[in-house]
């Protein structure tokens, strides 16, 4: 094992004062460093902000690449300035996932990819629209959910092995004496690697931490087994300082919900930090979340939270399948569930709901009316209808609009809007503002009464 002469404090401190000197990089405003996903390209756009590339150094796999190389569903870490939704990227860093055999596809939306399972759906992106199988060698870019756990939002298939493999993740079972560890069902072993910016890895000081490890061998394939590592770091941003820092990823751990951990970074809330999408109390291990904020001595303190599972639904449950439900009154919304699906109030998972019973659901869009549940909460008998999402669609004339979120028309004749008046909420709301619908179930249909801008 060879340990790298840079710590973790001297290597994150250099890094933001490259990163966060306070200059502006052509658009005037201030330094910023911002993890996330690409989600649109014209520029590159990453946590709703349009980065110039224009002059910024772009790393891919430790390689100089090109805007031509990057993907929507690709993770990366931009640092550049921003003013506004507008920013100018001096250099942008692709951190992928995985890289690796496919080993097993448990159904359509459950994969085995390097010991990790890798959560797939109508919103991953694929190159050349062409799917790996069981064997393939694939590159995954996502963002970690949980121990072993990978929301996979870009993948592509190598037609053949590219080492080194590489896997990201928490790490579990370390033991320093045998210099191994455990990333979801994958075992490590480190003897023989270049350890970089990682803690004494004596005790079990490395339980927790999120790290990425290369290597070159693998003990069998397709199934690999055992990684021999050749590198061993930490994985994400790297910083300690940085005056205007954003994260998007999934709470990892959670001491309160005002204290808790997306991906490798600890978050503080104060009175002062603003929540879109939902509230404090919804924060919970699992939960997606988009954090803006100041970030001093390693620990972000928050003055934004947006909550990227933004879909909220309360209503009776219609039917339920093996492994999804549909909604009285909500016509064509399927909910799914998966193992990360938390149950709460005496339940613990669909066989213990049927027809008829009331809950609640916090989720995610997956297409245009289905929701992958992160939670889903029995609750007791009521008439209550609750939906919240982004609007699809607005048609009809005033007073008359009808508003579809989740396919669902929710007509407004006679709804009350919370804050503002119908004029000033219709002047504001257009397709993809997050709103919040409140109505009544009367047998299977719902009279709506309330609705409210909610970001």
């Amino acid at each position: 094992m060879k340990t790298s002469l840079f710590g973790p404090l001297l290597f994150g401190t250099l890094f933001a004062l490259a990163n966060c000197g306070g200059g502006s990089s052509g658009t005037g405003g201030s330094g910023v460093t911002t993890f996330g996903t690409i989600t649109a390209f014209g520029s590159v756009f990453v946590n709703g902000v349009e980065f110039s590339t224009s002059g910024a150094t772009i790393v891919l796999d430790d390689n100089p690449a090109t805007e031509s190389n990057l993907r929507v569903g690709m993770v990366v870490t931009v640092s550049g300035s921003r003013s506004g939704s507008s920013g100018s990227a001096t250099r942008i860093e692709v951190d992928d996932a995985v890289k690796g055999f496919v080993e097993a596809k448990l159904d359509a939306n459950h994969w085995t990819v390097m010991g990790q399972t890798v959560l797939v759906d109508d919103q991953t992106r694929f190159e050349n629209n062409v799917q790996p199988g069981v064997g393939d060698f694939a590159e995954v870019h996502g963002l970690v959910v949980a121990s072993g756990t990978i929301s996979g939002s870009f993948i592509e298939k190598k037609n053949a092995s590219f080492p080194p493999f590489e896997v990201k993740g928490l790490v579990k079972n370390h033991n320093d004496a045998a210099k191994t560890f455990d990333i979801g069902a994958l075992t490590v072993n480190y003897n023989s690697a270049t350890i970089r910016d990682m803690p004494n890895p004596a005790g079990n000081a490395w339980n927790g931490l999120l790290v990425e490890a290369k290597g070159n061998t693998c003990a069998t394939t397709p199934v690999c087994g055992t990684l021999t590592a050749s590198k061993v770091e930490p994985n994400g941003p790297q910083m300690r300082e940085a005056a205007e820092f954003e994260i998007e990823g999934f709470v990892t751990s959670l001491t309160s919900t005002s204290d808790f951990v997306v991906g490798n970074q600890r978050v503080v809330t104060t009175g002062s930090t603003r929540f879109e999408g939902g509230i404090a109390s919804d924060i919970a291990v699992g939960v997606k979340l988009e954090v803006e904020g100041v970030l001093a001595g390693g620990v972000l303190t928050a003055s934004k939270v947006e909550f990227r599972d933004s879909i909220k639904i309360e209503a009776d449950i219609d039917t339920v399948g093996a492994s999804s439900l549909t909604l009285r009154g909500l016509p064509g919304i399927t909910v799914t569930v998966n193992s990360l699906t938390q149950f709460e109030g005496s339940v613990s998972g669909l066989n213990n709901l049927v027809a008829g019973d009331h809950v609640r659901i916090r989720g995610r869009a997956s297409g245009s009316n289905t929701v992958i549940a992160t939670e889903v909460e029995k609750r007791s008998p009521d008439a209550r209808v609750e939906l919240q999402g982004p609007i699809q669609s607005i048609t009809g004339a005033s007073p008359n609009q009808i508003v579809t979120i989740l396919g669902v028309a929710v007509n407004t004749t006679g709804v009350v809007f919370e804050d503002v008046n119908r004029v000033t909420f219709f002047a504001q709301a257009m397709v993809g503002t997050l709103v919040k619908a409140r109505g009544s179930l009367s047998g299977t249909t719902v009279t709506w009464s309330e609705m409210e801008l909610e970001d």
